[in-house]
């Protein structure tokens, strides 16, 4: 039996013109959709490690991603499980890092043991830089970038081709 190797760890990185406070505050945010997470919202019932969770769009009907909270400490550092509910491959883990700087704060998105060569291991890649350069926008502006809005709105004309897959009622909350 042959062990899996995983790809090296990503480190996505930005400074946001904003106090640590206010980013983490939109980052951790449940109570509206989050358009730099594609119009996801988290989803758990408490945001606390140990506490499942799942990144829940189209009005609660489709789910994209599930995990668990790893670990907190706020306002500098989110961990949580991500597995992605259109693969049938092996969560991986993603870091948030907050650090307020004389610029701003930093802000770091790290993701890590994801499956090397895996589908998983490339739409993570292009979901982290579009979550960096989006939240980044969404907190200074309050706007993603309009490719991401043009991104978005496309995504919601789609909403009715989602695979049933990736249906709500296939993932409750606690798993």
């Amino acid at each position: 039996m042959s062990e899996k190797k995983y790809a090296e760890k990503q480190i996505y990185r930005v400074i946001i013109d904003a106090p640590i406070e206010a980013v983490w505050s939109e980052l951790i945010k449940t109570t509206s959709p989050r358009p730099f997470f594609w119009n996801s919202s988290w989803d758990a019932r408490d945001l606390a490690p140990g506490n499942t969770y799942r990144m829940v769009s189209n009005g609660g009907k489709t789910v994209a991603v599930i995990g668990k909270i790893l670990e907190m400490d706020p306002p500098n550092k989110l961990v949580h499980s991500f597995q992605l509910t259109a693969l049938a491959e092996p969560a991986a883990t993603v870091t948030y890092t907050l650090k307020q700087t004389v610029e701003g704060t930093e802000f770091s998105l790290i993701t890590e043991n994801i499956i090397a060569g895996s589908k998983s291991e490339k739409s993570m890649a292009d979901g982290a830089q579009f979550i960096v350069k989006n939240f980044k926008a969404f907190v200074e502006t309050g706007n993603v970038t309009l490719g991401a809005r043009m991104m978005l709105a496309m995504f919601a004309l789609m909403a009715p081709m989602t695979p049933k897959s990736m249906s709500a009622e296939n993932w409750p909350l606690d798993q």
